[in-house]
């Protein structure tokens, strides 16, 4: 079992213009897949849906990614590394100068927005508007394990 989450409490303004959802948890840690929730214990789900990412320098992208995802606590993890290696592969075949640069998954868009931004980019306003940010950002570390290193 995990413990309790530790919140990080909001230090900007909401940037979406739709409600908030989900609790949200970026997972950094390859060695643990989270197939239970780090809270409750109950199984987690598979749940596929576009991530909403900010990078550095001003550059948002809408990544349609499967999560884990735990009904009972509203929680969405995010693994880490498979995270960033979507991006890398992403970025180096369109915009290469942006592989590894800082980012933040700032939300989640209803999957029909995120259809009309493949076919057709959209201004930073414009994206805002679609955007469900995260009701709330939890941290989890896993319980020390003991035994050979």
């Amino acid at each position: 079992m995990m413990g309790q989450p530790d919140s990080v409490p909001p230090a900007l303004p909401r940037p979406g213009k739709q409600p908030p959802r989900y609790r949200f948890f970026l997972n950094p840690h390859p060695d643990v897949r989270f197939t239970r929730c780090p809270q409750c214990g109950a199984q987690t789900r598979v749940r596929k849906l576009p991530l909403v990412i900010h990078i550095d320098p001003m550059q948002l992208v809408a990544l349609n990614k499967a999560c884990r995802y735990c009904p009972g606590c509203d929680l969405l993890i995010a693994h880490q590394d498979e995270l960033e290696a979507r991006l890398a592969a992403f970025f180096s075949q369109h915009r290469p100068e942006l592989v590894g640069n800082d980012y933040l998954v700032v939300g989640t868009e209803d999957r029909a927005d995120w259809q009309r931004g493949v076919r057709r980019p959209r201004a930073i306003p414009e994206a805002f508007a679609c955007l469900h940010d995260f009701a709330e950002v939890v941290r989890f570390e896993p319980a020390p394990r003991w035994g050979p290193a």
